[in-house]
This record gives C-alpha cells, sequence and structure tokens, in this order.
C-alpha cells in the first residue's frame, strides 16, 4: 500500500466515503507548518541558550582575570608600604627620624590660604 493510500485511510470515515483529497492536503500542510514551527523554535532556544552559555563563559574567565589582578595589586601594595621598605628607602634619601617636639601639626585652613 502507498504512502498516500495509507494517509488516505487515515481520513476515512465510517460510512465508507472519504474525506475529500483537499481537506486531506489542508491537514498535511498544517501538520508540516505546524511541525516545522515547533522545530524552529526548538533551535532557537537552543541556540539562545548556546549563546547564554558563551556568555556566562567570557564573564567567568573576565572575573577570574580580574580577581588575578585584585591579587596582584593587593601584593603590590604591600610589598609598598611594608615599614621596612619605607624605612630603607627614607634612609639612602638622608630623612632622618624626628622628635616628637619637632612635629608641628597644620590645619587644613591655612594649609588652603598659604
Amino acid at each position: 500500500m502507498s504512502p498516500v493510500a495509507s494517509m488516505y485511510r487515515i481520513f476515512k470515515r465510517e460510512g465508507g466515503s472519504a474525506a475529500s483529497v483537499r481537506v486531506v492536503v489542508i491537514v498535511m500542510v498544517a501538520l508540516a507548518c505546524a511541525l516545522t514551527a515547533i522545530g524552529i523554535l526548538r533551535v532557537s532556544r537552543q541556540h539562545e541558550v548556546l549563546r547564554i552559555g558563551f556568555e556566562l563563559s567570557r564573564t567567568s574567565d573576565r572575573v577570574r582575570g580580574l580577581r588575578e589582578q585584585k591579587r596582584a595589586l593587593e601584593l603590590e601594595r604591600a610589598t609598598l608600604t611594608a615599614p621596612d621598605r619605607i624605612r630603607r628607602l627614607a634612609t639612602q634619601l638622608g630623612m632622618t627620624p624626628v622628635s616628637p617636639d619637632k612635629i608641628r601639626v597644620v590645619s587644613s585652613e591655612i594649609a588652603v590660604n598659604r
């Protein structure tokens, strides 16, 4: 039995008469359109999932890089602000410790008016 005949039997009515070929064709075209629409929706969803996954991966890489940069900057800050380093550099520049009686506190108003 050919595929057309088997499809025609699906639409056959109980009284012995079959639906017209036009109705069968319309139903088959509508079914094909529905399946095509479902396929397109599925592909678009899959594309969206892949796009979001790629964006998430890119963002994760950026976060990882920024964390590494932050760690490097914190290490650099700790190195530059180490008291032993500052003391050694001050000594190389000829600076000496100041006695507490020679320390003067200048208010911000006086510094601005100068």
